[in-house]
């Protein structure tokens, strides 16, 4: 600890470095409280959370935490049966969950958060993760994240920057696992009273259909291991839009008074989004489905324009979210011979996606218990339920690539080269 700063070290041995050549024998990351207000004491089973959450991409066997833990942090995490987590000789008490009514929301900025903290509790406290500024070049620009913060708090919210620079131990730049960015959150939860931590994590992401196929979440290995770790230091890992679609939550953010604060582009300034990678394209073509507007030439012409969008049409196989993209393909006409070709290869008009636009009721059980009926009511007046039909084309989602596709994407190749 060293005034408003907060840092770890973390030590390799030669099982980790044959693991991960590139991250060295030695690293630092640290967080900083932007406000310069003394940053909180946290509990020791906290830390090693905090720890293992960035850490435990680079263990080769043994992650050893550098200080005492409580039995019931140590026994949680065996579940994770890639590695051993050991500590300093000795225990501590576990930390338990208060009572206090009060809840973190990991906040980017994006729709998707944006949509979580419209459906939560209005005593929830976004935790935005402010990325420390690198000396390499990076795309990234957080002007807009932070004047969607700005606005959340002339609306009243309570709000915590946190910078930190955990992202650059792995290379390429990035987060070690998809929860570290709510390790502020977590270092904050004690000294502000929080229940529970929330993400902004959507169906695509939740239950799969991103890619190939339907999953259950609530029976994968992610939701086991961390809901696990996350109870085991006294916290509820709450999903409260695990249960709705890209497009749902842009509907939210469309109508809900609370949407104005977001900006999903994380390259342009506050209200000029770069209009050139990947979530511009997506979100330029749903909101003009959403708005009933033809698609214009324009819109097309990005996939040209941009090396990005580019790739993430052509070489992912099936596309992210290319259910997204049948969805706002169907309904937003016009975009040309390129847009034509995009709506054969997504099957746009053919394959169902109207449950996109509603609530997974099955989705529940992810949602805190302490605050699940007041965001079930919130889904349900904002998106409604999807029907026992709409279910069940989702728990039948798949989109595997075969020939009659292929063929497809080699047309849509020649159209946009």
């Amino acid at each position: 600890m060293d005034h408003n700063r907060l840092i770890f070290n973390v030590f390799s041995e030669k099982k980790d470095r044959i693991r991960s050549p590139n991250f060295g024998s030695h690293r630092q990351f640290m967080y900083r409280n932007s406000n310069n207000s003394k940053f909180p004491d946290v509990h020791a089973d906290r830390l090693a959370l905090v720890a293992l959450l960035n850490t435990l991409p680079f263990v080769g066997e043994t992650l050893h935490i550098g200080w005492q833990v409580s039995k019931k942090f140590l026994e949680a995490t065996e579940i994770i049966s890639r590695i051993n987590v050991t500590s300093m000789e000795g225990e501590i008490e576990p930390i338990e969950r208060k009572s206090s009514g009060r809840h973190a929301l990991s906040f980017s900025g994006g729709a998707d958060s944006t949509a979580a903290l419209a459906v939560m509790p209005h005593s929830t406290e976004p935790v935005f993760m402010l990325r420390s500024e690198s000396k390499s070049r990076t795309l990234y620009d957080s002007q807009a994240a932070l004047e969607s913060c700005r606005q959340l708090s002339r609306l009243g919210y309570n709000v915590h920057i946190i910078e930190s620079d955990f992202e650059y131990l792995r290379k390429p730049i990035g987060f070690p696992t998809d929860l570290s960015v709510s390790t502020p959150a977590i270092l904050f939860a004690e000294s502000r009273g929080f229940e529970s931590i929330a993400f902004g994590t959507i169906l695509e992401s939740s239950f799969g259909t991103s890619g190939q196929s339907f999953r259950n979440y609530s029976e994968s290995s992610h939701y086991r291991l961390w809901a696990r770790m996350f109870d085991s230091v006294g916290l509820g890992y709450s999903l409260p839009v695990a249960g709705i679609s890209e497009v749902a939550s842009s509907i939210i953010c469309r109508n809900h008074p609370i949407g104005r604060v977001h900006q999903s582009c994380i390259r342009g300034k506050w209200g000029e989004p770069c209009e050139r990678c990947w979530k511009c394209f997506r979100k330029i073509t749903l909101m003009n489905a959403l708005d009933g507007n033809e698609m214009p030439t324009s819109g097309m012409e990005m996939i040209r324009r941009s090396k990005e969008v580019k790739l993430r049409l052509t070489e992912d196989k099936p596309i992210k979210h290319e259910g997204v993209l049948a969805y706002a393909l169907e309904r937003a006409s016009g975009g040309g011979e390129i847009a034509e070709s995009l709506r054969l290869l997504t099957k746009s008009g053919k394959i169902k996606t109207d449950w996109m636009q509603h609530w997974y009721p099955k989705s529940v059980n992810l949602i805190d218990p302490s605050y699940r009926n007041y965001t079930e009511s919130q889904l349900m007046e904002l998106l409604g339920g999807m029907n026992q039909n709409q279910i069940q084309t989702l728990e039948s989602w798949s989109n595997n690539n075969d020939n009659d596709r292929e063929e497809k994407l080699v047309r849509f190749l020649k159209l946009i080269n």
